[in-house]
């Protein structure tokens, strides 16, 4: 592995790990970390201050993802079929950011906007089809947490049939377990039957 890699990875870890969630919601009074679910994520601020703030939240979280894998690549001028293990790390390593962010002591969000946000730029048919997957379940289940499941678990074999690099198959990987493993509060409520929904509360 070259040194040039591990600081483009230690740059994705940095800035993956800016909260977009509490830029946005402290100068509004409110700590997402503290209200709701307690997650700094955008389903939370959304619930916390509305949809206008739960979007841009999403568009921060999703957008870092999105910037870090420019930099990179005007940087090294390679297109990201030339370098797939470059830019699976960078992808990886800024969706870890979000998920242990080290501006919040090693706590963060559930990564769903910032995996979403670098897979569109490096396996877009694959993360379009799983966006698909995400708003049908969210829809019909009104579980925002089961369409992230399942969207992040099939998201790295649609990436292997769109044949795709396999680093990017890998990084997907990793990132869907660690992304189930950050929901496991709202699999046992799920399975409960505990888990709120958009489709309750719109019906309070």
């Amino acid at each position: 592995m070259k040194f040039s890699y591990l600081i483009f990875f230690f740059l994705a870890y940095l800035l993956g790990s800016i909260p977009f969630a509490l830029l946005i919601s402290l100068p509004q009074g409110v700590d997402p970390r503290k209200a709701g679910s307690g997650n700094p994520g955008a389903t939370n601020v959304a619930r916390l201050l509305g949809k206008k703030w739960g979007l841009l939240t999403f568009l921060g979280d999703a957008g870092k993802g999105i910037l870090v894998l420019i930099i990179v690549k005007l940087t090294v001028s390679e297109n990201f079929a030339e370098n797939p293990s470059l830019y699976a790390g960078v992808a990886f390593f800024a969706v870890l950011g979000h998920l242990f962010s080290l501006y919040l002591k090693f706590k963060g969000g559930k990564g769903v906007a910032t995996t979403i946000g670098t897979f569109l730029i490096l396996t877009p048919k694959a993360l379009l089809l799983t966006l698909i997957v995400f708003f049908f379940t969210v829809y019909f289940s009104g579980f925002v947490s089961l369409g992230s499941i399942l969207a992040v678990s099939l998201l790295p074999l649609l990436i292997y049939l769109f044949k795709y690099p396999n680093e990017y198959v890998y990084s997907s990987l990793g990132l869907a377990f660690l992304i189930i493993i950050k929901h496991k509060e709202n699999i046992k409520r799920l399975l409960k039957g505990e888990e709120k929904t958009w489709k309750k509360e719109k019906n309070v």
